[in-house]
């Protein structure tokens, strides 16, 4: 397993500068809009940080499997099953997620208009960033890179869109009335049942 995912951190060698910059920049980006510390725009410059990197990292990792398709299956002869394959994916989440956190503690220390780190800021946007991960990853692997590309254009382009027309305070109220117990526990059975379906689909396809 540790292979497989030195294996896509290795991918991302030539493409790692500009996810840097990307997890960065956001934060700073949407704390620049306001003057005071606001919980709304802190969440909103986090969620956004963890959502794009996630889905950058997972799209362009899916365009090197897609431009080098026999990859699967030269990886299946080795000790590599697709489930592990299949598994590396989302422990790669997981890292990613980690590195943005940490990207965003070392913005507030800089950015006062940032609210801290925190429980009440990490596990709604892990809930919220998990959910779209989970649906996303069989969807991807299900159609493929070039059929799933609508998808993340919706992600890239229309998302922002609809969250700044969105009554962001009401969405966060919403969230705010589910206990984050209840919230943990939901995010991690939809993240297996996502993990469980990839391996379906990825064991019934054809390399």
């Amino acid at each position: 397993m540790t292979t497989l995912m030195k294996k896509d951190f290795m991918l991302l060698r030539k493409y790692i500068l500009f996810i840097i910059v990307i997890v960065f920049v956001l934060p700073v980006a949407f704390a620049s809009k306001s003057n005071e510390v606001n919980m709304v725009q802190s969440t909103l410059a986090f969620a956004f940080e963890v959502i794009y990197s996630e889905f950058l990292i997972c799209r362009y990792l899916a365009m090197k499997e897609y431009q080098y398709p026999k990859t699967a299956s030269f990886l299946c002869t080795l000790p590599y099953t697709r489930n592990m394959q299949v598994a590396s994916k989302y422990l790669a989440y997981f890292i990613v997620f980690v590195f943005c956190c940490t990207a965003y503690w070392i913005d507030t220390l800089f950015v006062p208009n940032l609210i801290r780190l925190s429980p009440e800021l990490v596990i709604p946007v892990f809930f919220v960033a998990t959910i779209l991960y989970s649906v996303y990853m069989p969807v991807q692997y299900q159609f493929g890179y070039d059929k799933s590309k609508l998808i993340f254009m919706f992600l890239l382009i229309a998302f922002p869109l609809l969250i700044a027309k969105a009554n962001t305070a009401m969405i966060m109220e919403i969230l705010t009335k589910i206990t984050f117990p209840i919230m943990l526990i939901l995010t991690f059975a939809v993240l297996l049942l996502s993990v469980i379906s990839s391996i379906k689909i990825f064991n019934g396809k054809e390399l």
